[in-house]
């Protein structure tokens, strides 16, 4: 089974994301069936926001991440991608964590538009 996330940002490069399917397995499988996609992304304050409708799916009671975690924030149905630690305060499902392209991060200020593709 696909083990990375790959968002391909126009103009930038890719930024490789780690999955951890045992962590969050709905969500994962929910990720799988819904890619390959395009959207776009959003720099708010210590997190990116990239706009992906998974459902309501609840895996657990966690409401922060750590610097460079990846999750799925049920209500905003959303991935995130923190750029530091950083508490939501609503629930979030952990899927994995930036394994490269971390450089390109910081360059998501404004809706740059993503490819979303698993391998």
């Amino acid at each position: 089974m696909e083990s990375e996330l790959i968002l391909e940002v126009k103009d930038l490069g890719n930024i490789v994301i780690k999955l951890e399917p045992a962590v969050s397995p709905l969500t994962y499988a929910r990720l799988g069936k819904s890619l390959p996609t395009r959207t776009n992304a959003v720099k708010y304050g210590q997190v990116i926001i990239i706009p992906l409708d998974l459902g309501l799916v609840s895996e657990g009671k966690k409401t922060s991440l750590k610097h460079y975690e990846v999750g799925y924030w049920v209500k905003k149905r959303s991935l995130v991608i923190a750029l530091g630690n950083v508490d939501l305060g609503e629930q979030v499902n952990v899927i994995g964590h930036v394994a490269s392209g971390v450089e390109l991060l910081s360059k998501l200020n404004g809706g740059y538009s993503i490819k979303l593709s698993m391998r």
